[in-house]
């Protein structure tokens, strides 16, 4: 008699492998892996370990990169990629290898390339294309500074090695408290001042608006994101909680100074920018009629009450590679209210202080470049004690430190502009003004000079940076990783030796 088929309606039940049997095989397969690659792994975690403990967190980032690079190597070397074989072999090759490495690169860097170019011809975020200009101040293709100097190559790449050495001083750990914006009832003649941090002051009268350097947001400063971003703010500030803005003043086109998106933003506005500056904003869409170019020392009364100046500065300038000192830099004089302003955008530390001091000074009050300064690039960013010879050389009787406390662009620690600038400053009588970010205050009336920065609470380090056993274990714990990938290597000679 036939037999019968047996009918249920539980799951298929491999004979072979049973579940819990197929399970157990997969944890078995797991733990042969780990205990394989054992040395490697401790080797790996204690080596990161220790560089995070040194502050090296960038060449840990590196590590992290060439792993998987290196990874994705040996994956594919496994497979037929570049092998004539249709079988997958299982083992690396080092033919194989040595083909996808070339290839991935290939890959990399034509990626690079095409996105490059595609944003350099197609994304309107370099801005426009560069002109020849009629001006004393440009010189074969490009705009020359007053004074020349070195550019000083050779402190780059020691100021690169410094970067690669991670230090949370040069940013803040914690949210930065800041003062959500408020304007002040103003009386006929009064002058209110609000610094937003970097380089954006908002200045206002009874009968005018304007601001420098307008940059709103959480873009980063490189167009491509490479760049840091802002460092968090209590009161993240939006143009739609000012007021309407008359002029907006432009020192120079760096991505940290020259924001299209906010520009965009003030597209109602009049711009006064330096010579080269305008091919930018035409590009983003703002008209003809709305944009003033200037060269050094050229003048405009805007009204009765307010005259302006662009001023020299010493810079550079450029939103591309193929763009470089093409626009014009500066710093402008604002005379407003009977008062008289001068804001430096960015700038190193010039002779031409003195010049623009006696031309137009005595200024009540001076908004100075003071932050992102490092050796690598001393002529163009100013150091604290220059800052103060600055103010002294203006004849400003105040000084308002800016171009800090918004992004991480040098080695400093974020806060020691300010505070260099006060201390220097009150060595040599000069009066610092130091407003909290987003603190709106009156020229004509004492100015603040709190020390905000001091109550920036410091974040708490993770135990692993701290603790002194984990500092202790983490070497001998390193050691033993290295003795078993020298171990397993060693295993695995004298296997292949033997069934040779």
């Amino acid at each position: 008699m036939p037999k019968e088929e047996s009918v249920h309606d539980g799951p298929t039940v491999d004979a072979k492998h049973p579940p819990v049997v197929a399970e157990l095989h997969e944890e078995k397969s797991l733990l042969k892996s780990i205990q394989k690659y054992r040395g490697q792994i401790l080797f790996g975690v204690t080596l990161m370990l220790l560089l995070y403990r040194w502050n090296l967190q960038s060449v840990n980032m590196i590590l992290i990169v060439v792993f998987v690079f290196w990874g994705s190597i040996r994956l594919l070397s496994t497979t037929n990629l570049f092998s004539s074989k249709i079988e997958i072999t299982h083992k690396s090759s080092t033919i194989r290898s040595a083909k996808i490495t070339g290839f991935l690169l290939a890959v990399i860097l034509t990626f690079l390339v095409i996105s490059s170019l595609i944003f350099l011809n197609v994304s309107p975020q370099p801005g426009g294309d560069p002109v020849m200009f009629d001006s004393p101040n440009f010189e074969d293709g490009a705009f020359q500074n007053l004074e020349e100097f070195d550019d000083g190559n050779s402190s780059w790449w020691g100021t690169l090695g410094e970067f690669m050495v991670s230090d949370s001083k040069r940013a803040p750990t914690t949210v930065l408290p800041t003062i959500g914006y408020q304007s002040i009832e103003l009386n006929d003649g009064e002058i209110s001042i609000t610094w937003f941090g970097h380089s954006t002051i908002l200045i206002e009268t009874t009968n005018v608006t304007i601001i420098t350097d307008p940059l709103f947001g959480e873009d980063n400063t490189d167009p491509l994101f490479f760049g840091p971003s802002p460092f968090p703010y209590e009161h993240p500030y939006s143009l739609s909680e000012l007021p309407q803005i008359d002029h907006v003043f432009i020192s120079h086109d760096h991505y940290d100074h020259l924001d299209m998106d906010t520009i965009k933003e003030l597209s109602d506005s009049t711009f006064f920018v330096p010579l080269g500056v305008k091919s930018h904003l035409l590009r983003w869409g703002i008209t003809d009629g709305q944009v003033s170019e200037f060269d050094w020392y050229e003048e405009a009364n805007i009204t009765d009450e307010f005259q302006v100046a662009l001023t020299p500065a010493q810079h550079f300038s450029g939103r591309g590679l193929m763009n470089m000192d093409s626009t014009l830099w500066g710093s402008w004089v604002f005379e407003l209210e009977d008062s008289t302003l001068y804001f430096s955008g960015d700038t190193g530390y010039m002779e031409e202080f003195k010049t623009i001091g006696e031309r137009y000074g005595p200024f009540d009050i001076a908004f100075l470049e003071s932050g992102q300064y490092d050796i690598a690039w001393k002529d163009v960013h100013m150091f604290p004690d220059e800052v103060v010879q600055a103010a002294i050389d203006l004849n400003a009787m105040s000084v308002l430190p800016i171009h800090n406390s918004k992004f991480e662009l040098a080695l400093h620690p974020w806060e020691e502009p300010l505070e260099l600038v006060t201390s220097i400053g009150s060595s040599k009588n000069i009066s610092v003004t130091t407003p909290m970010i987003g603190e709106t205050f009156l020229l004509n009336q004492p100015h603040p000079d709190d020390e905000w920065w001091l109550n920036v609470s410091v974040g708490t380090p993770s135990f692993l940076k701290t603790n002194p056993l984990v500092g202790v274990a983490l070497a001998p714990l390193n050691l033993v990783g290295i003795v078993w990938i020298v171990a397993g290597r060693q295993a695995k000679r004298n296997l292949d030796d033997y069934e040779e």
